[in-house]
């Protein structure tokens, strides 16, 4: 009976018996490692200094050895290499803020008193602006002046404008209560599509030497127009004059608040595939002359347009007549 117990195997081993198994054979490759080694020798009076020979830790295989020459000069090009790298990768994410007068988004009410507008912002778009509106305003330049004092405004020597999607290459943009009022307005030797002068007070019109494909000059005579007379620049903002640039088309805003400027000149323009639109102003002395406006409709549908809501003080108008014209 005992040696039949004896017999028995446990229930451990009987559940929990494991074969023999043989393991492979695990082998690590050892690396070799190479400490860190100085060789040198010291300045003597016949040998002014040996260079000491550096050899630098490293695996087996990769190793720099040479004198200290050589590997300041090899840490030197891989340090300039690394630096050019990261300024260059830097540089490319960087847009330099646009200068007056290139086509972007400028606003006067920012610059300090007596100071010069320089800077402004490029235009921004959602993501489902057509593509003709982008292009358009991509090539836009657009003073926004509400609020500031400005001494003098002066576009001239341009050709502007763009062959289709424009209606007016050149608008001062105000509204009923924010208006931009000036001592003196000019146009001279001015080439567009249409003129048109709306929801303006003039104290003086002066309308002299004007060929159009039309003309409607019916503005109403009025007490309420005053004489704006600027004497002083006197904390004025200074607006560069813009007498180059490639433009689809310029704008002046006044839209936000109201805004003061000595005096705005437009001369010697040629805009095609749109024109000139002038409202919410008031005038001390508006000039305009020796241009040629016509869009080619007719005179029965004129091009040059001074519209009743303009009131004025007094009007001169000689040597102006109807002609075929189209503005190309």
């Amino acid at each position: 009976m005992d040696e039949q117990k004896e017999k028995k195997p446990s229930f451990f081993k009987r559940v929990f018996a494991i074969p023999n198994v043989r393991l492979p054979k695990i082998q690590f490759k050892k690396r070799e490692w190479r400490t860190p080694s100085i060789n040198a020798s010291m300045p003597n009076i016949m040998n002014v200094g040996k260079v000491p020979d550096i050899k630098v830790a490293s695996l087996k295989g990769t190793r720099i050895i040479g004198g200290v020459w050589k590997v300041g000069t090899l840490g030197l090009i891989i340090g300039v290499a690394v630096t050019a790298f990261a300024i260059g990768t830097a540089i490319r994410g960087l847009n330099a803020a646009p200068i007056w007068p290139e086509p972007a988004n400028y606003n006067a009410a920012r610059v300090p008193a007596d100071r010069t507008l320089q800077v402004g912002d490029e235009w921004v778009f959602a993501d489902n602006t057509p593509a003709d509106v982008r292009e358009t305003q991509t090539h836009t330049l657009q003073l926004n002046i509400s609020g500031a004092r400005a001494a003098d405004i002066t576009i001239s020597g341009l050709e502007i404008g763009k062959a289709s999607g424009l209606t007016d290459a050149i608008q001062v943009i105000g509204t009923a209560d924010h208006v931009l009022a000036c001592d003196t307005v000019l146009i001279d030797n001015v080439e567009a599509t249409t003129f048109n002068l709306a929801a303006t007070k003039v104290y003086e019109l002066i309308i002299t030497n004007v060929k159009a494909d039309g003309l409607s000059i019916g503005p109403t005579l009025s007490s309420t127009p005053k004489d704006i007379t600027v004497t002083s620049t006197r904390g004025a903002v200074k607006i560069p004059g813009v007498t180059s640039g490639s433009f689809d088309k310029i704008i002046i805003s006044t839209a936000t608040a109201d805004s003061f400027c000595r005096s705005l000149t437009l001369s010697n323009i040629s805009a095609f595939g749109g024109g000139i639109n002038l409202d919410n102003m008031e005038i001390g002395t508006l000039t305009i002359q020796n241009s040629k406006i016509g869009d080619g409709t007719g005179i029965d549908a004129p091009s040059f347009v001074i519209d009743a809501t303009t009131l004025i003080q007094s009007m001169t108008a000689s040597n102006n007549y109807e002609a075929p014209i189209t503005v190309q």
